[in-house]
């Protein structure tokens, strides 16, 4: 298999690969998380990074509404199931959102408000994904 069906298999929760996909996704999130950290304790003055950093502060419930819509789509008979995993993956958010908070404690990392935003986002698309599929 090429590395571009791995990542994909990687993304959409596929259930030969789960527990490679939640450990991927949950890394890429922790991963989003420290460095959204890191470009505030760095660039604390830049516009433009200000910008940046609104944008990964939603970025993982942007990330999980397309897995949900690409796993649903390819694994039609899981869509209710993958939302449960989404579930799980939002306290890998929270805690790598509470990590964050060591380094800054003005951290929007696992904030309810941005939370609750994010799954305003994420389960419309993944509760509309598993039906429509």
């Amino acid at each position: 298999m090429t590395f571009l069906s791995n990542l994909l298999d990687l993304v959409t929760l596929a259930p030969d690969h789960l527990i490679a996909s939640l450990a991927f996704l949950g890394a890429v999130m922790a991963a989003n998380d420290t460095l959204r950290t890191s470009l505030m304790i760095e660039f604390t003055r830049s516009a433009f990074v200000h910008v940046i950093i609104n944008v990964m502060t939603l970025l993982p419930a942007g990330l999980l509404a397309v897995v949900l819509l690409v796993a649903a789509y390819r694994f039609p008979q899981r869509g209710w199931v993958n939302l449960a995993f989404a579930v799980l993956l939002y306290a890998a958010w929270y805690f790598g959102g509470a990590v964050t908070r060591l380094a800054r404690r003005d951290s929007e990392g696992a904030d309810p408000g941005f939370m609750f935003v994010g799954a305003l986002i994420t389960f419309p698309v993944g509760i509309l994904a598993a039906v429509v599929f």
